[in-house]
Order: structure tokens, then sequence, then C-alpha cells
């Protein structure tokens, strides 16, 4: 018997010719193998890869419904999941970093409106509140916070927020108290962004921010017809030069109502 591949001759009870192919395969099963001849070049047929017990791949293949087409199916599939995955990861990521500002967005509270960043979120944990204040919001998160509050004017005071000669009174007598004031030892000194009287000092502020006590603080003054607000920004003392510039921007959103 010959073999139809290779054109050998299989010796009796042979399962595999010399070639590598099955013995048994050569018996009629390619119809072609008489009008090609042994010596022909092999068809797509006989280029097949095969298992041990004569059952071609190929055939494997369109039992169980995976071929080529499948297979590049599914790789797309995993490719894209693998996308989707970068992106959320990504999303998650920026979102948390507060320096990030396209996850600054707008808050709307009972006194005016702030933008912070979406990983700052609003907490009650802190109530060191006196009577001269009252409390519009306090956002907190693991690298910055923000505080704001509304200082309560005397009546005897108010008619000075009603002409602009008295808001600049107002506004001058901050500046010059806080030139003469220190905190924690250190020089206060006031300077004007607009309508905003900034200062800024080192402090120790307990649960502000998670990630460290020692904070530095930008403070904000607002002097309008509506009231006196106070505002501060915290970050970490030993990385103020990283979040300062987003600090004075944040407060610098505040929109009294």
């Amino acid at each position: 018997m010959r073999c139809q591949y290779c054109g050998r001759e299989s010796q009796p009870g042979q399962v595999y010719c010399e070639c590598g192919h099955p013995v048994s395969l050569s018996q009629g099963a390619d119809p072609y193998a008489s009008s090609r001849g042994f010596d022909a070049p092999p068809s797509d047929y006989d280029r097949n890869w095969y298992t041990p017990d004569g059952r071609s791949l190929s055939s494997l293949e369109k039992k169980s419904g995976m071929g080529v087409g499948g297979k590049i199916v599914i790789l797309l599939l995993v490719v894209a999941l693998l996308g989707v995955g970068a992106f959320v990861a990504f999303k998650i990521i920026t979102g948390r970093d507060v320096l990030n500002e396209d996850s600054w967005e707008k808050r709307d509270l009972s006194k005016g409106s702030i933008t912070l960043p979406s990983a700052m979120k609003e907490s009650d944990n802190i109530i060191e509140l006196n009577n001269q204040y009252s409390r519009i919001g306090f956002f907190t998160s693991d690298k910055a916070a923000v505080y704001l509050l509304e200082l309560q004017i005397p009546a005897d005071q108010k008619n000075l927020l009603q002409t602009q000669q008295g808001l600049n009174t107002i506004r001058q007598n901050l500046i010059a108290t806080n030139k003469r004031r220190k905190i924690n030892g250190y020089q206060l000194d006031p300077k004007e962004r607009g309508e905003f009287i900034f200062v800024e000092y080192p402090a120790t502020k307990k649960n502000y921010i998670k990630s460290t006590d020692d904070v530095w603080v930008v403070n904000a003054s607002l002097v309008t017809a509506n009231g006196l607000y106070e505002m501060e920004a915290y970050c970490p003392k030993a990385e103020k030069d990283k979040y300062l510039e987003s600090m004075y921007k944040w407060l610098e959103s505040f929109k009294p109502y």
C-alpha cells in the first residue's frame, strides 16, 4: 500500500507513514489523489494538522464553532474590555487628583456657590464654631480641604455694608488688623486679589485633611453688601508650593447669593 501523500510503500499494520500522515487516510480519504498523482503538490486538504488519532484540527474547530473569525471576535472583545477598563481607571485616578481642573465642579450652597474638586466631599466633623460665625460648608479630601463661614456683623455696623465707602472701610480695617497679627509665630502678610483679602500661615488642624494634621492655610476674606465671608483652604504644609495656586482659585470662585 502506497501513501498518497509521499508515495512511500507502507508495511502491513503500519498506522503512520514516515512522512507523518496517517496511513488510514490514504485509503480513499482524498478523492482527488488519483487525478493529481503521488508527486503532485499537496492540496489545502493535505496541509491540515492532525491529532494523533487522525482527526484534523480544522474539523475540530468547525465542530466547536471556534474558527479564525470567532477567535478574532473574541480578541477584539478582550481588547475593547481592556480599553474600557483603562479608561475607567484613568477617570478614577484623575478624579481623585484635586489639582486636575477637569474634575472641578460647581457646588451650590446655602449662602453662595463655589467651584471645588469632585474628590472633595462635604463633611460635618468640624464643630469649632463660635457665635461670631455661621458655617456655610466644609469639604475635605486626602490632600486638601475648604472651609466656608459667614461672619455675624453687629447690627450697629451693618449700615457700613450699604455704601461703597463703608465696604472700603471694613476692607482697610481687615488689612490693618491682619498686618499686626501673628499666628503660630508666623507674621501675616495680607494681600489683595480682586475683591478678596488673603493671608497664609502654618497650622495644626486635626481631621481637616486625611493625610496629615500639619497644614498650610490660605485664608480669604470677602466683604460684600450681603455680608462678610471668611474662607480657608488647607493642604499638607510640606507640599504647599504644589497646591497653593489651586487653593487661591478655589477660594476666588466663591460667589455669594
